[in-house]
């Protein structure tokens, strides 16, 4: 029997709440795919960086590689201490090596790109590479890239990932997808690049997989990480008549990412109807010429502000992303931002520094400039830019000093929004502040994380 063994890299030694809070829910997909359609069932998923455990590498036939291109580094150290201990086949898959399939390193056998679910059952099953689609792998020392692979439609077609086999982060939070990629083009997101286009899981099997989630684990919470939940209306009002139905949104709260040109108070209040708690918009900036170049003229800042009130209107939770230092980005933009936020009726968000990554256009602007190559240290790649000096910046106007001094203003202002927001919660639910703020606390939640 074919024993296969997949790693989700993570950062060891800093092992951010974005690592240890959200699975890996991709090698999960694979697993099951693999079990259901190939018959392999002898799978190990486990999260392992600097410091795997060289004894789970026992008999193992193949070694899935999974990693994030600020983790790319750590990836390499993995594969080359599997290389060093077996003769398992070695395959990575992920963002990162889909937009930069030259980064393949000769303790890497083979480079799963894009989509990997049926591209990894033909690898597993020995065929030959030259004959299997959406792969990258060196002969003779050269690079070869095959034709890509046909998306898997319809997505029904993917078994439930085998979250029996993962690590689930936060058991009260379990994660869950519902559609695969994104209508908009953002100029710092790779999802359109890596699914091609945007596809959805039918109501029925999205429904499903719910109950089956509540049946195992019993949630308190289920995260709908989507780039876009709500991207096709039709679908949203059958899933919620099916939530509705079965009594699920008395069991179960949720939450989603939404996007402000698509808010109404149709949709605010289907939201509202099945129990989601909270919705998160990816606002970026407070500043319309800043948002012409992120999302392409798609959002303006009097949509967010329309959208974020309308949701309040519907008595959800509103938290919102923002971005600082794209390129030609001014001090004065930023402002713009800040004070966008502190007129706003947020209950919470994050400010994040632009981060360039492969096979998005701020990375392409970046790369005609000289700022960025195809062998950067992807350690400066870290997501949050505080815990690293040399971290990659986009800017061409402001310092990394400037944008650090800037970043940390907005923590300031999002530690204040915190504290308004537990004390309203005081006064609304007495007896559950000191539970959430408890439950927070051990959880390592952040500051500005809501």
């Amino acid at each position: 029997m074919t024993k296969v063994l997949f790693v989700n890299v993570v950062n060891e030694v800093r092992h951010r709440r974005m690592e240890r809070h959200i699975s890996n829910l991709g090698t999960g997909y694979i697993a099951s795919y693999l079990q259901k359609y190939g018959g392999f069932n002898d799978i190990t998923i486990v999260e392992a960086g600097q410091n795997l455990d060289t004894k789970i590498l026992a008999d193992v036939a193949v070694v899935g590689i999974s990693a994030v291109t600020q983790n790319f580094n750590i990836a390499k150290q993995v594969a080359s201490k599997v290389r060093a201990h077996t003769n398992a086949l070695v395959m990575v898959g992920g963002h990162h090596i889909t937009a930069l399939p030259n980064n393949l390193t000769e303790d890497m056998d083979v480079a799963v790109l894009g989509e990997g679910e049926q591209t990894a059952l033909e690898i597993i099953q020995g065929q030959n590479f030259s004959k299997v689609k959406g792969i990258a792998y060196r002969e003779d020392g050269k690079l070869k890239v095959t034709p890509k692979r046909e998306l898997i439609k319809p997505l029904d077609k993917i078994p439930f990932p085998a979250r029996n086999l993962m690590r689930l982060g936060a058991h009260h939070i379990i994660s869950m997808y519902s559609s695969r990629g994104c209508p908009y083009r953002c100029v710092f997101c790779s999802s359109a690049f890596f699914w091609q286009s945007i596809r959805f899981f039918s109501a029925s099997y999205v429904v499903s997989e719910i109950c089956e989630i509540l049946a195992k684990y019993r949630p308190k919470q289920i995260n709908f990480s989507d780039d876009l939940f709500i991207a096709d209306k039709q679908r949203l009002r059958k899933i919620a008549k099916k939530i509705l139905e079965k009594g699920i949104n008395r069991e179960v709260e949720f939450r989603c990412n939404v996007r402000a040109n698509l808010v109404n108070n149709e949709v605010a209040s289907l939201l509202k109807a099945i129990n989601v708690k909270k919705v998160n918009i990816g606002v970026e900036s407070g500043s319309n010429r800043v948002l012409q170049y992120l999302k392409g003229g798609s959002v303006t800042v009097r949509q967010n502000e329309k959208a974020i009130n309308t949701l309040k209107k519907h008595g959800l939770n509103v938290t919102a992303s923002f971005i600082i230092g794209s390129p030609t980005e001014t001090r004065n933009d930023i402002m713009e931002t800040y004070k966008f936020i502190e007129r706003s009726n947020l209950d919470g968000g994050q400010t994040f520094v632009m981060l360039p990554l492969p096979a998005t256009p701020v990375w392409e602007y970046c790369e005609q400039r000289g700022m960025l190559n195809d062998f950067m240290d992807w350690d400066n790649f870290e997501f949050y830019f505080e815990d690293n000096e040399n971290r990659v910046v986009a800017s061409d106007l402001l310092t990394r000093a400037e944008l650090l001094e800037m970043l940390l203003e907005f923590k300031k202002l999002w530690r204040k929004r915190r504290r308004e927001y537990l004390l309203k919660q005081a006064f609304k639910h007495p007896r559950r502040i000191i539970p959430y703020i408890c439950r927070s606390l051990r959880d390592g939640f952040k500051d500005e994380d809501f």
